[in-house]
């Protein structure tokens, strides 16, 4: 069930919610019950993509669409949604969540006419962001990145969440078959801005698609990705993941298997990243196979979209890392092949 009061309510009536969370700066929330605020206090360790429900982005159609009121709905929602949406790959100590603010239907239903305002309303988000006390430390192409800072309770150690926040043109009134013909259609470098309306099937794809020990092996890549290797500029976890999704698809889907033998398929197809060629057609057809030139991860829900990005990633340093960590006892043991236990 969900929040029935407000935040700005429960901070004045302190009595009536005496359980307070520090760690969501810089508004503290407030629980009625102890169970509540530990339910909550759970979440500085998850990831996902978070779409905004529709109902949640009613409001003013103008320019001026994202006051502080609907901007801060959202993020007081991101939390809950975080728990509820969860694609059960995160690992702790960081994460990355993108929360895609889906706008009005009424006035944004392709992405042509969100591109005639996305400027504005990126620097409308900035404008709230910084009137509400967070401090946004990129703007890209597509949205606003900032990083929230959390203490984990008991344990005292820090949890950072880099949060990328993406408008998104409401597409809900449109076929999948006839989204992507709109890709199509559309200008080259539209084409990426259609991705954040298509989250939703996005999650569902690596959650249908991801049984308990392959999501362990994914969290482990993604625990050596952030921890175990520097590099300037990593290549996103979401390739990381389709990756793994693919080379376990390819041998066969197995329910169980021996980590070490899927994370030495992974780290020799990394070390190999010149040779990766993953594509997938759950959601559309062999028809909108595009021509790919070079190493390449293709979004499931996007055909135009290339998640292995070799001219904004430095994945040569992914490549020596994952050669380096071959090396390992572990892996010289291993078998090069998802199997089953």
């Amino acid at each position: 069930m969900g929040r029935r009061v407000s935040w700005k309510y429960r901070m004045e009536h302190p009595k009536e919610f005496p359980y307070v969370c520090d760690l969501c700066k810089p508004a503290n929330r407030r629980f009625k019950k102890l169970l509540s605020k530990e339910s909550h206090d759970k979440m500085t360790s998850r990831h996902d993509r978070v779409s905004v429900k529709k109902d949640e982005c009613k409001g003013p159609t103008s320019t001026k669409l994202l006051t502080r009121f609907y901007l801060m709905k959202i993020i007081d929602m991101s939390a809950t949604l975080l728990d509820l949406l969860e694609r059960g790959t995160a690992i702790k100590g960081s994460s990355d969540v993108d929360i895609v603010f889906l706008l009005p239907k009424g006035t944004y239903n392709t992405v042509s006419r969100m591109l005639v305002d996305h400027t504005q309303i990126l620097d409308d988000i900035k404008g709230t962001l910084k009137a509400s006390g967070y401090t946004v430390t990129g703007r890209s192409a597509r949205a606003l990145q900032l990083r929230v800072t959390c203490n984990e309770p008991g344990s005292g150690r820090t949890h950072y969440i880099d949060v990328d926040i993406l408008p998104a043109a409401n597409l809900e009134n449109y076929k999948r078959p006839e989204i992507f013909q709109k890709m199509r259609d559309c200008p080259v470098a539209e084409r990426k801005f259609f991705t954040p309306s298509l989250t939703k099937t996005q999650r569902g794809f690596v959650k249908s698609e991801t049984p308990a020990q392959l999501k362990r092996l994914i969290q482990y890549v993604k625990h050596w990705k952030t921890s175990m290797i520097k590099v300037k500029s990593p290549p996103s976890s979401y390739s990381f993941e389709l990756l793994a999704i693919y080379l376990w698809q390819q041998d066969g889907k197995p329910q169980t298997f021996k980590i070490e033998n899927g994370l030495r398929r992974v780290m020799e197809q990394l070390a190999d990243y010149q040779s990766i060629k993953v594509e997938f057609f759950e959601y559309y057809n062999h028809n909108m196979h595009q021509r790919h030139i070079g190493p390449h991860i293709i979004d499931p829900v996007n055909p135009f979209s290339n998640v292995l990005d070799v001219s904004n990633s430095d994945w040569s340093a992914v490549a020596l890392n994952a050669r380096n960590y071959l090396k390992q006892a572990e892996m010289r043991n291993a078998t090069s092949r998802f199997c089953d236990l």
